[in-house]
C-alpha cells in the first residue's frame, strides 16, 4: 500500500515551502484560486516571489498589493465580476505602488501549451500564431518565452513556447483521500497538465474523503498521489471565487473588494479585515458568517 500523504496546517505550508523569492505557479483559473493561500502569503510577510498564473483575478491582485510579488507571468489580472480593474496590480504596473513588479504576459493558449510540453517533457510546442502582438515583442523577465521555427510542412513560420516546468505548484481542488489523490469537479482549466508540469506539488482540499469514494469517480482525479508532496484540508478555501459542487462564486465580495482596493488606503483596511485581522483561514470563514456560507452552498452531489 502507498504510504499516507503528509497533511500540513496552511500556516505550515507556507511556513515551510514558500519562502522569500520563490518561484510559485498557482491553480485556478478565476474559480477554485486558493485564496487561503494569498492570505497566508500575506499574513507571513513573504516577499519577492516569482508568481507563475493564468487568471490572476483577486489572488494576484492581493499577492501584488501587498508587496509580496517581484515578478509576475500571467495571461490576464482583473477583478472578473463586472468585470472590474485588478486596482493594486494597476497601481503596481503604472505607477511603481507598494513597489515596480516586473511582469511578462503570455496569451491563455501559448501558457497551456508551455505547460503541456513541461508536463510532457518536450523542449517547446507549437501555439497560436502571435508574430507582432505583444506578447511576443515585450520579453522582460522571460526573454525566451516564444519563439519561431519553420513548418515542415510549408507555409508560415509556426510559433512555438518554451516548455514551462515551475518549481512549485499549488493547487486547490475539491476533495483527496489518505493518500493525496486529489479530484476536481467541474472545469479543470489547464490544472491537470500544469501539475504534471511542477516539480513539487502541493493541493489545498475543501475535504479528505474515504479511497472508495475517489475510486468511484476516477475521471474526476486531476493529480495522482504520488504526484502530491503534501496537503492542506480547509474548507472554503477558494472563497470568494467559485467551487463547483461546493460553494458559488461570491459576488457580493468581489463587488466589495472591488470598491475597497481603488485607493491603497481602501486596500490597506480591507488586509486589516478580511486577511491580518482574522488571523487565520477558520477565523476569515468564521468573518464570513454562517449565513453567507449557507446562501453560497451548493447542495447537489457529484
Amino acid at each position: 500500500m502507498p504510504e499516507p500523504v503528509a497533511l500540513l496546517g496552511l500556516d505550515e505550508l507556507v511556513a515551510e515551502h514558500v519562502q522569500d523569492g520563490q518561484q510559485l505557479f498557482v491553480g485556478g483559473f478565476a474559480f477554485s484560486d486558493p485564496i487561503a493561500l494569498a492570505h497566508e502569503i500575506v499574513r507571513q510577510e513573504r516577499r519577492d516571489l516569482e508568481i507563475l498564473k493564468t487568471s490572476g483575478g483577486l489572488l494576484v491582485d492581493m499577492l501584488v498589493g501587498a508587496g509580496c510579488v517581484r515578478r509576475l507571468l500571467f495571461c490576464h489580472v482583473w477583478n472578473s465580476v463586472g468585470p472590474q480593474p485588478a486596482h493594486a496590480f494597476r497601481r503596481a504596473v503604472e505607477e511603481g505602488v507598494p513597489h515596480p513588479v516586473e511582469v511578462d504576459e503570455l496569451s491563455y493558449g501559448s501558457f497551456a501549451m508551455g505547460l503541456a510540453a513541461g508536463a510532457w517533457g518536450l523542449p517547446f510546442l507549437p501555439t497560436t500564431p502571435m508574430s507582432g502582438a505583444g506578447h511576443f515583442e515585450v520579453r522582460r523577465t522571460w526573454p525566451d518565452k516564444l519563439g519561431t521555427v519553420p513548418s515542415p510542412f510549408g507555409g508560415e513560420p509556426v510559433t512555438v513556447v518554451k516548455a514551462i516546468r515551475p518549481r512549485l505548484g499549488i493547487f486547490h481542488v475539491q476533495r483527496i483521500d489518505r493518500y493525496g489523490n486529489a479530484q476536481m469537479f467541474g472545469p479543470t482549466a489547464e490544472i491537470r497538465m500544469a501539475i504534471a508540469a511542477c516539480d513539487r506539488v502541493f493541493v489545498i482540499a475543501e475535504e479528505i474523503v474515504e479511497p472508495e469514494v475517489i475510486r468511484s469517480r476516477p475521471e474526476l482525479t486531476v493529480a495522482p498521489g504520488f504526484l502530491v508532496e503534501a496537503a492542506v484540508v480547509e474548507p472554503w478555501s477558494a472563497h470568494p471565487t467559485d467551487c463547483s459542487g461546493y460553494y458559488v462564486r461570491d459576488l457580493d465580495h468581489h463587488d466589495l473588494y472591488g470598491a475597497a482596493t481603488r485607493t491603497p488606503e481602501g486596500f490597506d483596511a480591507y488586509l486589516r479585515e478580511w486577511v491580518y485581522g482574522t488571523g487565520s483561514h477558520k477565523g476569515y470563514r468564521d468573518r464570513l458568517g454562517e449565513e453567507t456560507r449557507a446562501a453560497l452552498t451548493l447542495r447537489g452531489a457529484w
